[in-house]
């Protein structure tokens, strides 16, 4: 019985997976098409400084005719049953109390809080991945030690029969090593079962077919992780995603505000336009061509204090932002210095489980030695390898949780990554 340990910054079909995660996993694609939309308004947003084109006609039929005036001669005017015209019309906003602007910049900041959250989804989506690539492998680490452990009592079994066939000891001790056999040869076939469910996990995690057999590692890993930086949280404010949303979430609003108030600011825009149709320039009935250059220019007045209560309720989502920023550092802090406590006390775990697994196997070995010399019982030996089973599975599990916690870690500091 032996024990190999490989140590890694980091498994490197953890970043294929992670890959394949983010690239198939729905709330990646949802978060995507949101981000592309976000784009296509600040897009949007910048032609409403451009000239605007318009082309619009209409047509009226009178029942009771128009009766015009007399011409100067005394004449009796026409009467108009059908009234019709075609406008084309080009105009554009000069002054727009500073809406235009606003806008853009508001749209700008709506697409980077829609580009923090593909970011933010991307890091769930990866620590999901990793956890559930962990467990795979776990489960085919167990299933690997159960064999092993299986095959140490058949050894034993071994030695039993033939100093049995030899009338040395008796049957009861053969019986004994058979129970264990076969309790070890259950646990053998339960987490077979188990690694394909895990693996059937992974798959669907992935994007692949559930019963596809991907390519898992044989054995955890034990992380080699070094952090010397005393300023965790620091960091961590400056790289996670939910930061720069929540920073582009208070400059969206503060522009929100500039955009409310700028619908009571003087507002000055031209046009250019021609028309044709009936009646045409001096009421006659024939159709005939015309043209218009206009400007206008509005200056609001008194709104009996509309303008002030709008621009305070959009103050105070600003506000709300605010304060769900302070919120958020506070959650970030915890969750940094959390997880990075909890991967030091992982690793105080795991390497206590590789000091108790080395004992273990060694006591193994002495006890078979001492059965071989006549000085321990059968069960004596079965319970030494039971114990050396249960620690290995004991490492096994610290290496898993060693794993999850570095990517937990990671994942506070808005680290993870689908590269190396």
């Amino acid at each position: 019985m032996s024990i190999t340990m490989v140590y890694s910054q980091q498994d490197t079909l953890i970043y294929k997976y992670r890959r394949m995660s983010v690239d198939y996993q729905q709330q990646i694609k949802i978060a995507e098409a949101d981000f592309a939309g976000a784009e296509s308004m600040v897009d949007a947003a910048k032609s409403d400084r451009l000239p605007k084109f318009d082309f619009y006609g209409n047509y009226s039929y009178l029942g009771k005719p128009m009766q015009l005036a007399p011409d100067a001669d005394g004449n009796p005017g026409v009467q108009l049953s059908n009234i019709y015209t075609l406008d084309v019309e080009v105009t554009q906003a000069i002054l727009t109390g500073g809406y235009l602007k606003n806008t853009r910049n508001a749209a700008i900041s709506q697409a980077e809080i829609m580009r923090g959250y593909v970011n933010l989804n991307e890091q769930e989506v990866m620590l999901n991945s990793d956890a559930l690539y962990w467990n795979s492998v776990a489960k085919k680490e167990l299933n690997s030690l159960l064999i092993q452990y299986r095959d140490a009592i058949g050894e034993f079994l071994k030695v039993i029969q033939d100093r049995v066939d030899e009338e040395v000891v008796g049957m009861n001790q053969l019986y004994q090593a058979r129970v264990r056999y076969n309790d070890a040869e259950y646990e053998v076939i339960k987490t077979e079962k188990e690694f394909m469910i895990s693996i059937m996990k992974l798959n669907r995690m992935i994007g692949l077919p559930v019963k596809t057999s991907p390519f898992v590692a044989d054995s955890l890993l034990v992380v080699d992780w070094v952090t010397v930086d005393p300023n965790l949280a620091d960091k961590a404010l400056q790289q996670r995603p939910e930061m720069s949303m929540l920073s582009n979430e208070i400059s969206m609003n503060e522009f929100n505000e500039k955009i409310t108030a700028s619908q009571y600011n003087p507002q000055f825009g031209i046009g250019v336009g021609g028309n044709w149709g009936a009646p045409s320039p001096g009421l006659k009935t024939d159709p005939d061509f015309n043209y218009n250059i206009r400007a206008k220019l509005a200056i609001p007045i008194f709104y009996w204090g509309k303008k002030r209560e709008e621009v305070f309720a959009t103050r105070q989502a600003t506000e709300v932002s605010r304060l769900e920023m302070e919120q958020t550092k506070d959650m970030i802090t915890l969750e940094v210095e959390s997880s990075y406590y909890y991967l030091k006390e992982t690793q105080n775990q795991l390497d206590f489980a590789i000091s108790s697994l080395d004992n273990a196997t060694k006591n193994v070995d002495v006890m078979l030695d001492r059965y071989y010399e006549g000085l321990s019982s059968v069960l004596e030996v079965l319970d030494a390898q039971l114990y050396w089973q249960k620690t290995y599975l004991n490492y096994i599990q610290a290496k898993q949780q060693l794993n999850n916690a570095y990517s937990g870690y990671q994942r506070a500091m808005g680290e993870l990554s689908i590269s190396q």
